[in-house]
């Protein structure tokens, strides 16, 4: 019996286009959904005797410790902006661009609907990014600044216990195909292929796999730069591209004719760049649209596999992260957007992102039992406790063009491993 599927993505389709709002609607809509949910848990941590405060009614002479709610705005001297990008125009020095602009420089400022104050104290800068809504928990000091004494983030809601597993079946995930370098690893490819269709198991090693996630970066692995004039009719490798997304549609043909496949864009593929990144047009892949199994997903991708809730990126979002602050690994920084209970807490800051107006569906409103982001450097792994008991597998799902290996989840026990396909 195939297992019971929901798509619950519908919250990442557009269903109109309008790019003349300003992105505070976001930022607003974010404070004041978030803060509802914090208030109440607020309460349970710390107890109702520390009141909830507006930063308008704190005042440097109250010396008992409040609680604030507010937004994260991180100010870094090494952000990128575009002043400094029309910095040429001012007859200045351009400064060269960062791959990261963290610093131990950084200043960490909580806002809310009306003012700002700066926290120090227990508070981690370096590892802290703009967007994210907290409580903070402390006293207002002379100097005006809020010494921070406990933080506490929504880390994603509840989280819905499991009754219809009954035995084990497997969820692929594999990122980074990139189609146009593919005749490096052809031989990967294959044997990837066979291997989804059972080939080298057998008897009680075989396990029923249930659903093929693709995460992005589908055709190219990097962005193209070309610097063109305004006169200039830009040239693309045509014929290259079309190629490639021919090959392409095989492959997910090929796999969709036995196995339920779920595609998302990535950041370099032919889709829009703004997140959340809309489905890819079916008539991209005229053959596998023909199988019911073949189904174009938006990115970020929310579905539930036999209630078992899975969530996850092709990657941006953790990408963004890391460059923002001094996280080193991807698992880190999907760890801390779980914990703050949001999947892109840079956008629209420094990641580009949609301007809703009365929602913001980044928030991670119930708390997923896989949670993954694609195209990482290699493969990695962690099971993450929340506070309530949740758990939650976190997966970095590797590279395919970099490292011929993918990220299989058994969805009885939530253990996942690394599988290589490399043809010596």
């Amino acid at each position: 019996m195939p297992p019971k599927y929901e798509n619950h993505s519908s919250r990442f389709l557009l269903k109109s286009f309008d790019y003349h709002k300003q992105f505070c609607h976001i930022y607003a809509h974010r404070l004041a959904e978030m803060s509802g949910l914090l208030a109440k848990l607020a309460g349970k941590r710390w107890g109702q005797r520390i009141p909830i405060k507006k930063l308008c009614d704190l005042r440097e002479d109250f010396e008992e410790e409040c609680i604030i709610i507010g937004t994260i705005y991180k100010h870094q001297a090494h952000k990128p902006s575009i002043l400094k990008d029309i910095s040429e125009e001012n007859q200045l020095a351009p400064q060269p661009p960062r791959q990261h602009y963290a610093d131990s420089e950084d200043k960490v400022i909580l806002e809310d609907e009306l003012q700002r104050i700066r926290l120090f104290g227990k508070i981690s800068a370096e590892e802290m990014a703009t967007g994210v809504v907290c409580a903070v928990m402390g006293i207002v000091e002379e100097d005006g600044r809020f010494d921070v004494q406990d933080i506490m983030y929504y880390e994603s809601g509840p989280q819905k216990t499991l009754s219809l597993i009954k035995e084990s079946k497997l969820l692929v995930l594999i990122s980074g195909l990139e189609q146009l370098q593919s005749h490096h690893y052809a031989d990967s490819l294959n044997l990837f292929q066979y291997w989804l269709r059972g080939t080298f198991t057998s008897g009680k090693l075989k396990k029923e796999k249930v659903r093929v996630i693709v995460a992005g970066n589908s055709v190219r692995g990097s962005a193209e730069d070309k610097r063109i004039t305004a006169f200039q009719t830009r040239v693309f490798d045509s014929k290259e591209l079309v190629n490639a997304m021919k090959a392409l549609d095989e492959w997910f043909a090929s796999w969709s004719s036995f196995l339920p496949l779920d595609v998302m864009p990535g950041a370099c593929d032919p889709a829009n760049f703004m997140t959340p990144q809309q489905p890819f047009h079916y008539c991209m892949f005229p053959l596998a649209g023909r199988y019911e199994n073949f189904q174009c997903v938006p990115n970020p991708y929310d579905c539930s596999i036999d209630e078992i809730r899975v969530l996850g990126t092709s990657g941006q979002n953790i990408g963004d992260l890391l460059r923002s602050t001094a996280l080193e690994k991807p698992m880190d920084a999907l760890r801390k957007t779980l914990i703050w209970g949001h999947l892109a807490p840079t956008a629209p800051d420094t990641l580009a992102c949609y301007p809703y107006i009365d929602t913001d569906p980044f928030i991670i409103r119930e708390c997923p039992h896989i949670y993954f982001a694609g195209n990482c450097d290699r493969f990695g792994t962690a099971l993450q406790k929340g506070l309530d008991g949740q758990k939650t597998r976190l997966v970095c799902v590797p590279s395919f063009a970099k490292t011929q290996s993918i990220a299989v989840v058994d969805l009885l026990t939530l253990q996942c491993h690394e599988i290589t396909f490399k043809a010596e």
